[in-house]
C-alpha cells in the first residue's frame, strides 16, 4: 500500500542523511575517535601485545571478527573515515557518528562487542585460518562434523576471507590422503529464499536462457538429515584440484545489484565435504549479506520477499545454534524451518561432537555503520553474548568555535577609536579628533549621514563612504548571528 511505501521512502532519506551528515562532520568525528583511541592507550599493536590465549577446552562454538583496512579511494573520493577501533585481541568498538533529532548537536555512541578472538586490518588471512577453521578441519578428519559460517556485508572482505581459508582447508584435509582413493567428495548448493541450486553439475537451458543452475529438492532422510537429492557429488583428488572447483561454484553464485554494492550475493552458499575414509564432513557456509530495507527501496517485490527470506533463514539459524550450544541437541521443528538449517542438519543432529565457527567481517568505513554494526550484532547473538555495551559521548566541546560578534552598539568609547583607526587602513583615524572622548558605540549607530559628513570636515564624500562602512559592519553582524 501506500502508506508503506511512503514509510520506506523516509527511511531511505533519513539514511541518506545520516551518512551525509558522518562526512560533512567528518574532522570533528574523526578527532573524537582519536581522542577515544589515545585516552584509552589503543595503539596500532594493541592486539599483538596481548595474544588471545586460545582456550583449548572443546567448547563448540566460537565467533570471530575481521576488519579489513580502509582503502584510500574510499577516504578520498568519499570522504570516508574509520569508525571501527580493535580495542584488544577480543574486544571491538564500533564509534556510531550521529547528530540528535535537531540535526545540529553531534555525538558518539561508542559500542563495544566482544568476541572470542578480533583480527585488526594488519591480520593475515592464515591467523585467521589458523584461529577460526584449523579446528574444524581436524574435527572431519576424526570423523566429526564442522561447520563455519561467514556473515558480513558485500565489501567487507568476506569473499577474501573465505577463499583464503577454503584455499588452506583444502591442503589441510589431503594431507593424510596418502594416495587413498576416493578420498573425499564435494557438494556445492546455493539456497535462494527457500530454493535450492546446484553449483557444481553442468548449466541446464530452459530454450529461452542457457547455462541456468538445475534446481534441486531437499529430501528427509531415515536419520531425520537432509540431502540435496541429485545433487553432483564430484571427487578431486588434489588440494588444487578442489580449490578450482571451489571457485567455480562461487562464480556460478547469484548476484544482483544493491544500493550497498553494485554486485551483491543474494544468496546462500553451503559447501559439504565429506571425508570417505573417516565419514567425517566440512560445511562451509557463506551467509546472503544482510540486506536491511533501504538497500533494497528500488527493488521489486520478487527482490524484497528473497530479503524476508534471508533474514527467516537466519533467524531458524540462530535458534538452532542457541539450542545446540544450550542443551546440546536441537529438536527437529528448529532445523525444518528453513532450508538453510535443514541442509545443514547434520550439524546440529550430531549433538556435543559438533564443532562452530562464526567469522564476521566488517568494513571500517563511517558511511558503512549500519552493515558493520547489524553483522557483528548478529555475531554476538549465535555466540550468546547478549547485546553489546554503549557508551554515548556528546560533542559539543569538539565543535568549531563560532566567535559571536559584538553589535557596533555595544562598544565602548575605547571599541570606537579602534574601529575608526583601524577601517578602511586608517583612513578615518582624523574622525576622531572631531568627536567627544566619551562617544560610545550607542551614540556611534545613531549617526546619520549628514552627520558624518560635519565629522568629515564636511567632505561629502567621505562622509557618504563612512557612513555606508559604519551600516556595513552592523549588517555583517546582525547576518553572522542570524545564521
Amino acid at each position: 500500500g501506500k502508506a508503506g511505501g511512503e514509510e520506506e521512502e523516509k527511511g531511505g532519506r533519513q539514511m541518506f542523511d545520516k551518512n551525509t551528515l558522518r562526512t560533512n562532520g567528518r574532522e570533528m568525528f574523526m578527532n573524537a575517535v582519536q581522542i577515544y583511541r589515545r585516552e584509552r592507550g589503543i595503539g596500532p599493536n594493541v592486539a599483538e601485545d596481548e595474544e588471545a590465549d586460545e582456550d583449548d577446552k572443546p567448547r563448540m562454538l566460537r565467533v570471530y571478527l575481521r576488519k579489513r583496512p580502509i582503502f584510500p579511494k574510499e577516504e578520498q573520493q568519499r570522504g570516508d573515515y574509520d569508525i571501527a577501533t580493535i580495542a584488544s585481541s577480543r574486544q571491538a568498538v564500533i564509534h556510531n557518528c550521529l547528530f540528535q533529532a535537531d540535526l545540529k548537536t553531534p555525538y558518539v555512541s561508542h559500542l563495544t562487542f566482544d568476541y572470542d578472538r578480533v583480527f585488526d586490518e594488519r591480520a593475515e588471512s592464515s591467523e585467521v585460518y589458523k584461529a577460526a577453521a584449523a579446528r574444524l578441519v581436524e574435527s572431519a578428519l576424526d570423523g566429526r562434523v564442522g561447520t563455519m559460517f561467514m556473515f558480513g556485508q558485500t565489501g567487507s572482505g568476506k569473499t577474501h576471507t573465505m577463499s583464503a581459508i577454503q584455499e588452506a582447508a583444502a591442503r589441510d584435509l589431503f594431507a593424510p590422503a596418502d594416495d587413498i582413493v576416493p578420498w573425499l567428495s564435494v557438494q556445492v548448493v546455493e539456497l535462494r529464499g527457500n530454493r535450492c541450486f546446484d553449483l557444481l553439475a553442468p548449466g541446464i537451458s530452459d530454450g529461452r536462457r542457457h547455462n541456468l543452475r538445475p534446481e534441486l529438492r531437499l529430501r528427509e532422510q531415515g536419520d531425520g538429515s537432509y540431502a540435496a537429492e541429485g545433487a553432483a557429488d564430484l571427487y578431486p583428488s588434489s588440494p588444487e584440484e578442489l580449490a578450482n572447483m571451489l571457485e567455480m561454484a562461487q562464480s556460478r553464485r547469484a548476484t544482483s545489484a544493491t544500493d550497498a554494492n553494485s554486485v551483491s550475493s543474494r544468496s546462500h552458499s553451503v559447501c559439504i565435504l565429506r571425508l570417505c575414509q573417516s565419514e567425517g564432513q566440512l560445511m562451509l557456509v557463506d551467509c546472503a549479506g544482510t540486506e536491511r530495507k533501504k538497500d533494497s527501496m528500488y527493488h521489486t517485490k520478487e527482490r524484497q520477499q528473497e530479503g524476508a527470506e534471508i533474514n527467516a533463514s537466519l533467524h531458524a539459524l540462530k535458534e538452532c545454534i542457541r539450542y545446540l550450544t544450550t542443551s546440546q541437541r536441537v529438536p527437529s521443528h528448529a532445523y525444518r524451518a528453513s532450508s538453510l538449517t535443514k541442509i545443514l542438519a547434520d550439524a546440529f543432529t550430531r549433538g556435543p561432537s559438533a564443532r562452530l565457527a562464526v567469522v564476521c567481517t566488517i568494513s571500517p568505513c563511517a558511511t558503512d555503520t549500519e552493515h558493520t554494526i547489524a553483522t557483528m550484532r548478529m555475531g554476538m547473538a549465535l555466540g550468546g553474548r547478549g547485546p553489546e555495551r554503549e557508551e554515548k559521548q556528546l560533542l559539543s566541546d569538539l565543535l568549531p568555535k563560532k566567535e559571536r560578534l559584538m553589535h557596533p552598539k555595544q562598544w565602548t568609547s575605547e571599541q570606537v577609536v579602534d574601529w575608526l583607526v583601524s577601517v578602511r587602513d586608517g583612513d578615518f583615524s582624523d574622525v576622531v579628533d572631531a568627536m567627544p572622548s566619551n562617544f560610545t558605540g550607542q551614540m556611534l549607530v545613531r549617526l546619520s549621514e549628514g552627520r558624518c559628513v560635519q565629522l568629515c570636515n564636511g567632505n561629502q564624500r567621505r562622509g557618504r563612504t563612512l557612513f555606508d562602512l559604519l551600516h556595513q559592519e552592523i549588517h555583517r553582524v546582525e547576518s553572522s548571528r542570524k545564521a
